[in-house]
């Protein structure tokens, strides 16, 4: 873990804001499933950091937060919507939050925290029975790993972009590996049927394109339709 990332998380924890509700997500989750969880290895190379927001959010107010990642030398930006990010360099500290109903006309406000936050989509399905992980005696909030690969899954269906449609599928398979196949069968049975319709369409796509990934699809795949097909 780079330790730029390292001193991030210190302030949250300091803050309290991993125990009120607020998670890691994005790749930097992943990697912590690779190395704590024993997630298959991917490399990657990502600076950017994110964080997702629940919304209602029910913590205290912390409004010397922003002060202090300003602190480890990043900048707070505003975006044309009006929601906030920190830039330092290459690294960028994004916060994101559920997007419900309809859809949002402009971001979040959180005033308990100083900023505004993107709505985004299928986020809502990250939040649902989060773990807490110790990194370097940090104790940091990330989804469940089977909520993580399932939302991968469903993100990777609607990308327009190849290379990150690819990133999502490989993300989820090397995750898959550390979710209990029972626990992955019941919440799929769960899902809307589109989800579920979406999930087997990426995965037969995911046989095709991913050919070093095979056996891993085909172990998803078998305990999947087993379920559905009850």
């Amino acid at each position: 873990m780079l330790k730029i990332i390292e001193e991030i998380l210190k302030i949250f924890a300091k803050n309290g804001l991993f125990e009120e509700g607020i998670e890691l997500i994005g790749s930097w989750s992943f990697l912590i499933y690779q190395k704590y969880l024993g997630a298959k290895s991917l490399p990657f190379v990502t600076h950017d950091v994110d964080f997702l927001i629940p919304n209602p959010f029910h913590g205290k107010e912390h409004l010397e937060f922003a002060q202090q990642l300003e602190g480890l030398g990043f900048r707070c930006d505003f975006r044309r919507d009006g929601s906030v990010f920190f830039w330092k360099a290459d690294f960028v500290i994004e916060f994101l939050t559920p997007e419900k109903g309809r859809g949002s006309a402009g971001p979040i406000n959180f005033k308990k925290l100083g900023l505004k936050a993107v709505p985004l989509r299928y986020l809502g399905l990250l939040l649902e029975d989060s773990i807490i992980v110790s990194v370097e005696g940090v104790k940091v909030r990330v989804p469940s790993p089977a909520n993580y690969f399932f939302h991968k899954l469903i993100i990777s269906a609607r990308r327009k972009n190849m290379d990150k449609r690819g990133k999502d599928l490989e993300q989820a398979i090397c995750t898959s590996v550390i979710v209990d196949t029972a626990d992955m069968a019941n919440r799929f049975k769960k899902f809307p049927k589109g989800w579920r319709a979406d999930i087997l369409k990426v995965l037969a796509r995911a046989q095709k394109d991913l050919p070093l990934y095979v056996k891993e699809v085909e172990r998803i795949n078998l305990f999947l339709q087993i379920d559905v097909n009850k």
